[in-house]
């Protein structure tokens, strides 16, 4: 498939376009009570269960609590589907081939949304959690579960810049020992005789 400058353009557009909107969604329905859905699951019930310090990360037997981390399984083709009208608005507008990059942005700035923040509150050694760049994320989210009005960008920090919500995170906060952890890295370890 040949991707054309118009559609590397949208992608991109639309891309830096998704961190104002994820300010915007987090800001003024997740955090304030405009819409009662997303004020009660994320700032009552995310941000009761999901605090600052050891709290800021899913505890060990904790499974029920998994489903209070993502986003309802609608959210994603309502956020999408919204976007299509203003997409196809703005590539007859501009008589340029921008929906499918710019939908191609928007879907995998969500999925980075989703991944990004479940990796945060439930660690598990991935790969990408040993990244610089997550670990600096995941400092910028927790500073979000001290400060709810400040670090609302979970996944590109471009709107908190530039509206002055940016507050820089000096430490990363430390992934508790878990026992299933421990046991594994018992197992691992030759064990001694006696």
């Amino acid at each position: 498939m040949i991707f054309h400058a118009t559609e590397i353009s949208g992608f991109i557009a639309l891309f830096l376009y998704a961190s104002f909107f994820e300010w915007v969604l987090h800001r003024f329905l997740m955090h304030q009570l405009v819409w009662s859905y997303p004020f009660k699951s994320h700032a009552l019930v995310h941000h009761g269960i999901f605090r600052s310090g050891p709290t800021y990360f899913l505890s060990q037997g904790e499974d029920l609590k998994l489903g209070k981390i993502r986003f309802a399984w609608w959210n994603a083709p309502l956020i999408l589907g919204l976007h299509i009208p203003l997409l196809l608005w703005i590539q007859r507008l501009l008589h340029m081939n921008i929906f499918f990059g710019g939908m191609a942005a928007l879907g995998l700035y969500y999925f980075f949304y989703e991944y990004l923040h479940f990796c945060m509150h439930v660690p598990k050694e991935r790969w990408i959690e040993k990244t610089a760049w997550f670990s600096w994320l995941d400092s910028h989210h927790h500073m979000h579960h001290k400060r709810h009005f400040n670090n609302l960008n979970v996944v590109l920090p471009l709107a908190d810049l530039v509206f002055g919500t940016l507050i820089p995170a000096r430490d990363r906060l430390a992934v508790p020992e878990r026992p299933g952890k421990a046991l594994t890295l018992a197992r691992a370890l030759p064990q001694a005789r006696p």
